[in-house]
């Protein structure tokens, strides 16, 4: 039976396998690693493809938080981490969600997922980093693979049920989501409830060992599992999804604590930047920002650091009111006038505040010492656009989607700019690879297809697009199981 990948949603955590057919040669990212048992059952390459049809499926279906300081964070440190770990395969692709639930993920083909919650959850920047390490050590030691034959005859029930309710957690406040998932779970737990165990506990020990090596305290991680009972002490069912397929049990804070407590403990706990972060995602995630500027002013009051501070101004930018934001930003560059994070948030402002020309020249001066910087990057090209400055923000785009070829955000923003500029098969071009990203195929045929339509393209530009349209075509068919 075939099922529309996105006509359920996206797998989390290694539970729902699903098997590409290898119909072209081997390259060498596909040949069986030497004393890698898995290797025969699915290869490396296979697993990357099925991770690209499934972030299709679900950039398609849930929210992503595109700020472009969150996700450059992240990615920073999911790679810092990776560096340190027994990857086989580095080829990252993380997708930050915007939902205010606890929840981490790791899908085969190196798809890292992030609920921005779990910055609401995770105290320290180590606590936060042992979730990414832990989600890391799943994919080095390839258990979606490993887990391929004790889950085939389960594998229909397990991937529909599971989809289905993981979509419906990262769309909503969590609460909704929990009776699909419980039921879920319920149906095959029990057959799989030893082999998840064991993959659990090799995920803490070796996702410990890539925290150590990364530069961190190792005991973030007990920590993190105590942290995470205290706040859910008394869910039960109603817990968050990644306590479902993550229980936090007294034995599992023990066997952590006495793991940490063999390795070296002068590893770093925290970080300026991770509070900062903390900070702007309280902001990004409230219902209320000016609820959320009264708070952090009122916090201030007792707590006069930088991240109080750097929080306050966030929030009063984004609850528009300039003055204070301002007042802010001049006391965090008072303390510290070279802090990138404090130049962005005040190039932020004067954006919000009608001064692009003002943002564009600091944003110029800051990426000729931070050369492609994400989130400076993504500034001026909205600082561009702001002085209709179109042509000059197409040439940024194209160039920095060579180092991002995956953000949806950049794609949307190409598509409009190049209309701007006239520019019809740029705009036809750039909203077919948005829709590939989101696994809208269809509509991405439809933009290829009004291309080759247009009068007096190039040949060169007719080859191209004929071959993104045959290669739309097997995109379509590697998001059908």
């Amino acid at each position: 039976m075939k099922t529309k990948l996105l006509s359920l949603a996206i797998p989390l955590l290694l539970t729902a396998p699903l098997l590409l057919i290898q119909t072209t040669p081997l390259d060498a990212s596909e040949l069986p690693v030497i004393g890698d048992t898995t290797s025969s059952t699915i290869t490396l390459e296979e697993e990357h493809k099925l991770g690209k049809a499934w972030a299709r499926a679900l950039r398609a279906q849930a929210r992503q938080l595109n700020d472009p300081l969150v996700y450059s964070y992240i990615e920073d440190l999911i790679y810092q981490l990776a560096s340190n770990s027994d990857l086989p395969d580095r080829r990252l692709t993380l997708i930050v969600l915007n939902n205010p639930t606890l929840n981490a993920f790791a899908v085969p083909g190196g798809i890292v997922g992030i609920h921005a919650g779990l910055f609401q959850y995770a105290q320290t920047e180590g606590q936060f980093a042992s979730v990414l390490a832990h989600e890391l050590s799943h994919l080095s030691q390839r258990h979606y693979a490993t887990s391929l034959e004790q889950q085939r005859k389960s594998l229909p029930l397990q991937l529909a049920t599971m989809l289905g309710g993981i979509i419906l957690a990262a769309n909503s406040d969590g609460d909704g989501a929990i009776a699909a998932i419980a039921s879920g779970q319920a149906a095959f737990q029990q057959q799989r409830l030893a082999f998840s165990r064991q993959n659990e506990r090799e995920a803490d020990n070796l996702g410990m060992q890539v925290l150590m090596e990364s530069g961190f305290n190792p005991i973030t991680m007990p920590d993190m599992f105590m942290q995470m009972q205290k706040s859910f002490r008394f869910a039960g069912e109603q817990a968050p999804e990644f306590l479902l397929t993550h229980p936090v049990t007294e034995s599992r804070i023990a066997d952590s604590q006495g793991r940490a407590a063999q390795l070296p403990s002068t590893g770093k706990i925290d970080s300026l930047s991770y509070q900062l972060i903390r900070g702007r995602i309280s902001t990004i995630l409230s219902k209320d920002t000016h609820a959320t500027y009264q708070y952090f002013t009122d916090l201030l009051k007792d707590n006069p650091g930088e991240p109080a501070h750097y929080a306050k101004a966030f929030a009063a930018l984004n609850s528009e009111q300039p003055e204070a934001a301002q007042a802010s930003i001049d006391w965090l560059l008072q303390k510290d006038s070279e802090n990138l994070y404090y130049k962005i948030l005040q190039s932020e402002l004067w954006l919000a505040e009608g001064k692009p020309e003002k943002a564009s020249a600091e944003l110029r001066e800051l990426l000729s010492l931070y050369p492609q910087n994400h989130p400076l990057t993504v500034l001026l090209i909205r600082s561009l656009r702001a002085q209709q400055k179109n042509n000059a923000a197409v040439e940024v785009l194209r160039k920095h989607l060579r180092s991002y070829p995956e953000n949806t955000n950049l794609w949307y923003e190409l598509a409009e700019a190049n209309g701007l500029t006239d520019n019809i098969l740029g705009v036809h071009q750039a909203r077919a690879e948005y829709f590939l990203l989101i696994g809208a195929t269809a509509k991405a045929e439809s933009h290829l297809k009004l291309a080759l339509k247009l009068p007096n393209i190039s040949e060169n530009d007719r080859v191209r697009l004929e071959q993104r349209l045959k290669e739309t075509h097997e995109i379509k068919k590697s998001m059908e199981f």
